[in-house]
């Protein structure tokens, strides 16, 4: 596989972010010592320069269709990048402890495109699983929600049915209703016109005295009778006065 230089240097030095930097020993093809290199990892490809503040590397490797193993040799910590296929090269690493050693390891495998793949999948899948228990659960909170607004609907309606159809409670107490007013009828006791009358003149109603209908109205006729003669009476007087006037005309 060929790689622009300059596409790989620009991409090395830009201000995207580095998933994993430090110093590992790597066992040359040519020489076989270990020789400490500063190694750069930045998605699927791994950049590895002399020393840390120079700006052009020395390789890089493509992390595709490669495995990481434990290796036996002489130096510590060591680790292979081990290629499949014939002909491939197998890169040897050695770390400065074992922490290094495992974080570098784990780095490395999941930097390749095919773990990364798995990976994007299986964020999907929980990211799917996820939005469906939400749904779920969403639907199962609307139903609760909907079964516990009607019954208080259905309360509300009764209540207010209620309002309307039955009637009123009918109060303990009873009103204070005045009877219209009425005027006063004259009774036994009532005082005649003409004056004071007197005890017994006034007989009372169904004492016993007084039976008869034309009785009753002769009785209490008494006083119509006098009213009336009194005011002929007093009019054949004023027509006598009228008859003495003198004409001045």
């Amino acid at each position: 596989m060929k790689l622009h230089e300059k596409i790989l240097i620009h991409y090395m030095s830009c201000s995207s972010p580095v998933d994993k930097e430090g110093y590992l020993y790597k066992k040359g093809e040519r020489n076989t010592s270990y020789q400490k290199r500063w190694f750069v990892l930045k998605g699927n490809l791994l950049f590895y320069k002399e020393r840390h503040g120079e700006r052009e590397p020395l390789g890089v490797i493509v992390l595709e269709g490669c495995s990481v193993q434990l290796c036996e040799s002489e130096e510590q910590y060591a680790f292979s990048l081990v290629f499949s296929g014939v002909g491939h090269r197998t890169y040897k690493f050695a770390a400065e402890d074992q922490k290094s050693q495992e974080s570098w390891i784990k780095a490395l495998l999941s930097a390749n495109h095919e773990y990364l793949s798995l990976l994007v999948k299986d964020l999907e899948k929980q990211y799917d699983d996820a939005e469906q228990l939400s749904l779920s659960l969403a639907s199962l909170n609307s139903g609760s929600s909907a079964c516990s607004v009607l019954p208080v609907v259905r309360e509300g309606r009764c209540h207010s049915a209620n309002l309307l159809l039955q009637p009123h409670p009918a109060s303990s107490k009873q009103p204070n209703k005045k009877s219209p007013k009425l005027w006063p009828k004259r009774n036994a006791h009532v005082t005649p016109i003409n004056g004071p009358a007197p005890l017994g003149e006034w007989p009372l109603l169904g004492s016993g005295q007084v039976e008869q209908f034309s009785e009753l109205h002769e009785h209490y006729g008494k006083e119509v009778k006098e009213l009336r003669a009194d005011w002929l009476r007093r009019k054949e007087e004023a027509l006598m006065l009228e008859r003495d006037l003198i004409d001045l005309g």
